[in-house]
């Protein structure tokens, strides 16, 4: 399963130091092998599983099978609003189980520092948004109209991801010991992947139904950075 780096004209490799450009096209520009991205998916899918499992545990909520399936309308995935920590949970287990799963594909040096980079990146990228959300929403705006404090969650989006994308690139760069001026631009696209954030924010607001409902698609959307950080490569910038 793992990548022969003897392997000539493979644009995965690098044989030159790698600028770390971050954005969220890695799994668009992916030259891995169906195989590999099946790999890949499979990590990150068990990382988020395992992150939900903590936190149901956690909450008192019985793993087995028997009891999980017995009564699914009762279970930690159905009755659980998920909040600031929640997100942060899985967005850690999703990037975790990603660059494990890069890692067993993919032997290449340069490779694997761009995918431990583009990690730190996105834990970065979903927990300070979130956190950003929670702070305006459930603090700043709790007591404010449901008008001012949607605003107020959009604002906390916006906000959130500006500031993490400006925070993660210097932490990044101290982490890596590197001054080169490479940095991560921002992109239409940071907002569109922030799914969990806008509707948690949502939730904060509104205790519908639908909200709630709505609310189980963010283990899902949660895929998505583990799966950037299995598939980025030095070169799929």
């Amino acid at each position: 399963m793992s990548i022969n780096n003897n392997v000539a004209n493979n644009t995965r490799f690098s044989n030159e130091n790698p600028k770390f450009c971050h954005s969220h096209k890695s799994i668009k520009t992916s030259n891995y092998k169906p195989s590999e991205k099946a790999v890949i998916f499979t990590t990150t899918s068990l990382g988020v599983l395992g992150s939900l499992a903590i936190l149901a545990k956690s909450a008192k909520y019985s793993l087995k099978p028997s009891d999980m399936f017995k009564n699914i309308k009762n279970s930690y995935l159905a009755k659980t609003d998920f909040g600031a920590k929640e997100v942060i949970a899985m967005g850690a287990g999703s990037c975790i189980g990603g660059l494990a799963g890069g890692f067993i594909v993919d032997k290449d040096k340069n490779n694997r520092k761009s995918k431990l980079r583009e990690s730190i990146m996105q834990i970065g990228n979903v927990s300070i948004p979130i956190l950003t959300v929670h702070l305006m929403v459930e603090k700043i705006f709790k007591n404010a109209s449901k008008g001012a404090r949607a605003f107020a969650g959009l604002g906390g989006v916006f906000a959130g991801v500006t500031i993490a994308n400006f925070v993660m690139n210097k932490f990044n760069n101290i982490i890596f010991n590197e001054n080169n001026g490479e940095k991560r631009k921002m992109k239409v696209t940071d907002f569109s992947a922030h799914v969990d954030d806008f509707v948690v924010a949502a939730s904060y607001i509104s205790k519908s139904d639908f909200v709630h409902t709505l609310g189980r698609v963010i283990p899902i959307a949660l895929l998505i950075p583990g799966l950037e950080v299995g598939n980025k490569t030095a070169v799929n910038k």
